[in-house]
């Protein structure tokens, strides 16, 4: 699995986190302690849509925690992929990464590899993108 396959992954699990943290939230809400009103009846709802709740809040918690760890172990497999980038000394490869992968600015890019100018950068991306398309054309 690629760098950026890898940030799509970890893009979908954030996704799905949010998802699953919202709907927690929402069923804490409607299982939660309430204070009710002795005068009014209850017509709808009372034990049986409670333990639908509990119910579907327990199985949101479960995924809810499956997504916060596979979030974590994809952190952790992009994190290590880039050091062995770097630690490669693939110089056009780290700059790529670090402008399309990081978002890096120019800037930053620059002071991280000795002061390159804007349009070496420009270059070497364009030069690694060039070879991927005729990667993919070649297969």
């Amino acid at each position: 699995m690629e760098l950026f396959e890898l940030k799509e992954n970890i893009a979908e699990v954030m996704a799905d986190k949010e998802y699953y943290e919202n709907e927690v939230e929402r069923l804490e809400a409607k299982v939660g302690v309430k204070a009710s009103d002795p005068s009014k009846e209850l017509i709808k709802g009372g034990k049986g849509d409670r333990e639908r709740a509990l119910l579907e809040l327990t199985q949101m918690s479960i995924y809810l925690d499956d997504a916060i760890r596979k979030l974590d172990n994809l952190t952790k497999l992009k994190d290590k992929k880039y050091s062995i980038y770097k630690n490669a000394n693939d110089y056009d490869k780290q700059i790529y990464m670090e402008k399309k992968l990081f978002k890096w600015s120019n800037a930053k890019i620059s002071a991280n590899h000795n002061g390159i100018g804007k349009s070496q950068i420009y270059r070497i991306v364009e030069k690694i993108e060039d070879r991927k398309v005729g990667e993919k054309r070649g297969k």
